[in-house]
């Protein structure tokens, strides 16, 4: 193999051949570091959107799983309502029936106005009474 010496002119299609080998290959190259740009920003959006979704999605399920919560102890707080309502009624009937004996008693012994005891038989809300408070300790 014969050496080139410097003085001889090159060939001008080798270096042209040569240069645009590496004009193409970078322009490929540009080519595809672009579509892959492309593609990893199209999928970053599109599992954005997954996300987005799933979270909107989950917030959701959230908020109906606290409504349904709250509807829940709403509930449980009007049957205690219920309970406290009777437990307080009960006595209070209690508490009437025996106010309303004694008072009874009392009125049938008033006074009239010259000092003397008049004595009045109001026996019927008194047997009342007690037959409501014998029904009530049978049951």
């Amino acid at each position: 193999m014969a050496r080139r010496k410097n003085s001889e002119p090159r060939d001008e299609g080798t270096a042209q051949y040569i240069v645009s080998t590496a004009v193409g290959a970078a322009e490929a190259l540009s080519i595809g570091v672009l579509r892959l740009t492309e593609r990893t920003l199209i999928e970053a959006l599109h599992t954005v959107e997954d996300v987005g979704s799933e979270l909107g999605s989950t917030v959701m399920r959230a908020a109906r799983g606290s409504i349904k919560a709250a509807e829940a102890i709403g509930g449980d707080l009007v049957e205690v309502g219920k309970g406290v309502s009777r437990g307080i009624a009960e006595p209070a009937r209690e508490v009437g029936g025996e106010v309303a004996r004694l008072a009874t008693g009392l009125w049938s012994n008033v006074r009239d106005g010259a000092g003397k005891s008049e004595a009045r038989e109001r026996k019927g809300p008194v047997k009342a009474a007690a037959r409501r408070s014998r029904k009530r300790s049978a049951a």
